[in-house]
């Protein structure tokens, strides 16, 4: 166990080792595909708070917030919809199964350890939703050395966070455990919504995650995360009403791993997820709805030959629904069987998956990817690739009591893209272009039934550009993306997805202090009903000194000029937010 950590730990420092791009792991430069890993270094370096404004800083991806901290946020990777994107936690999908999105501002970033964003067509591995790409968020786990971490934050608009972790490895066995409490007076969510105050967001979260080997060929495991919180939200101004929900997010997992020799290694997983809204007026409780989840996976790795790894698996997954207004169904179960081959260990990186899905509600889906990547040279590693996606209709599509249509298909999409990647000393860069074609979009019909039906396409392209220069004390990273998403039918743009978006930040160490900048961008963009969404730029700074081995004190200014950083219309953007930090490690 403390030989995999350790070895897992050096890994990360120039060249992460990432498990989503093919559910092995592999680095970072070797995947056939455009990968950026979100440490827990980058994210305490970052003046971010919530899972959402990390994200904001990767190329190719844009973040749109209803709002303050804790309201509806959503992703658009690579120009595909909001729900193409698949977020995972710990290897466990989470989302609603209502509208067919996570709800990011949920996931509390106190506990994470570090973030996987893998862009493109990822179906032919995970299924559903995976046509833009995978996010998979890694909660703290285990570490070789125990340690101790305390941690306040505390600023302006009333916000403040409390954060206790613990974790090591003792013997064959490795633990962590992490609580936080995060709680803000928020912003006033729709500015011209008639309705002049702060919402309000807050929250209480705990992870837990064991990991023990029982012999030298058998492993156990078991994660779980579980927030839940209260979310204030601007309602009817000319009734005085005002309106929130209370929220639960829950993931968890149990897995073991047999080697059943050095050629042959199985995985048996159980998953579950549950995530539950409650929504409220003055008058009472409204609207209500939770989705539940468990996911059966069972995984075989097999090296065929010293350069070949074959991977095969099954998967199930259920889904139930429970609101508080009547669905036709409320309850579908979805079989897979997927496998993939690779090269490994060679310079020629081959990979070739294919998987099938059976779903209850709207039939069969069958995806592909394969993929071609050639090492040249340690700084140069071109690679293409082609690959398959599909989105399954949600339960409001297929079963809501308020417009639906049960004859719907799944939307489908397929992906080209190329790219070049590689290392020279301190210095690391990724360049991708791509160009996906979507078919079978699902739209809304016209009032007052609002009756879905499949009839779009879609087309996105596009390219990204990211580097980054690490010397002993100083580093700069850059990075931007360009995306041209339009239907098919009008040559209009498509909703809420900027051409551009971009990231430049440095970081220097004078001595005990560590300073930080960083510069976020995005052109405009039309939003929906005709709306229009101002680019921006904006402005982040920090410094953490380190006053004594134990303890840290940082400040983090976000949006520091205090920009109008808007990414819809109609709501507040991201406002100057001044942080202070007291961090100690016992």
């Amino acid at each position: 166990m403390a030989g995999i950590i350790s070895s897992t730990l050096s890994a990360e420092t120039l060249n992460p080792l990432v498990i989503t791009p093919t559910r092995t792991a592999q680095t970072v430069d070797e995947a056939n595909a455009s990968v950026t890993v979100i440490s827990r270094e980058d994210i305490e370096r970052s003046t971010a708070m919530t899972v959402e404004q990390v994200l904001r800083a990767v190329p190719g991806v844009s973040v749109t917030s209803t709002g303050g901290p804790g309201k509806q946020s959503s992703v658009f990777m690579r120009g595909s919809n909001s729900d193409h994107v698949l977020v995972l936690v710990d290897g466990v999908k989470v989302g609603g199964a209502t509208a067919g999105t996570a709800q990011l501002e949920n996931i509390p970033l106190a506990l994470v350890d570090h973030i996987e964003v893998v862009k493109g067509p990822r179906s032919s591995l995970y299924g559903s939703e995976a046509i833009g790409g995978v996010i998979q968020i890694f909660t703290r786990r285990g570490t070789v050395e125990p340690e101790i971490i305390s941690e306040v934050i505390a600023g302006n608009n009333g916000t403040s966070r409390l954060t206790q972790h613990f974790g090591g490895t003792t013997g064959n066995t490795a633990y962590s455990l992490s609580a936080s409490m995060y709680d803000t007076d928020g912003v006033d969510s729709q500015p011209g919504g008639g309705q002049s105050d702060n919402d309000g967001f807050e929250t209480k979260s705990l992870a837990a995650s064991l990991d023990q080997w029982v012999s030298d060929s058998l492993a156990l495991g078991v994660n779980f995360m579980h927030a839940q919180g209260k979310n204030d939200y601007d309602g009817d101004a000319a009734f005085g009403d005002r309106y929130w929900n209370e929220f639960v997010q829950q993931s968890g997992r149990f897995f073991v791993d047999y080697f059943a020799s050095d050629n042959v290694s199985i995985r048996a997983q159980l998953g579950f997820g549950r995530e539950t809204n409650e929504n409220f007026i003055d008058t009472g409780d409204f609207f209500d709805y939770e989705t539940r989840r468990r996911q059966y996976l069972l995984q075989g790795d097999i090296s065929l030959t010293t350069h070949q790894l074959l991977t095969i698996g099954l998967e199930r997954v259920d889904e139930e629904v429970d609101a508080s207004t009547q669905y036709t169904e409320s309850e579908r179960y979805n079989n897979a069987v997927f496998v993939q081959w690779q090269t490994v260990a060679q310079p020629l990186h081959v990979t070739a998956s294919l998987r099938h899905d059976d779903n209850e509600s709207f039939g069969e889906e069958t995806t592909g990817i394969l993929s071609v990547g050639y090492q040249v040279a340690e700084f140069f590693r071109p690679y293409a690739s082609y690959g398959t996606g599909f989105k399954a209709p949600t339960f409001n599509d297929l079963y809501s009591p308020f417009g639906a249509n049960p004859d719907l298909e799944a939307e489908t999409s397929e992906t080209y893209e190329a790219g070049l990647k590689g290392n020279a000393g301190r210095f690391s860069y990724e360049l991708a272009v791509y160009k996906t074609n979507f078919d079978e979009l699902i739209v809304l019909g016209p009032p007052p039934s609002y009756i879905p039906y499949n009839v779009n396409r879609a087309t996105a392209e596009g390219a990204e550009l990211s580097a980054a220069y690490e010397a002993s004390d100083w580093s700069v990273e850059v990075g931007a993306g360009y995306t041209r998403a339009t239907n098919d039918e009008t040559g209009d743009q498509l909703e809420r997805r900027p051409k551009w978006n971009g990231r430049l930040a440095g970081a220097k160490v004078f001595g005990k202090t560590e300073l930080n900048l960083e510069l976020l961008g995005r052109t405009d963009a039309v939003d929906t009903g005709g709306g229009h969404v101002p680019g921006y730029v904006m402005t982040n700074v920090g410094a953490t000194y380190k006053a004594t081995e134990s303890l840290d004190l940082g400040l983090d200014v976000t949006n520091l000029l205090d920009q109008e950083a808007i990414t819809a219309a109609g709501y507040a953007g991201q406002v100057r937010e001044v942080l202070a930090t007291v961090r100690y490690t016992y």
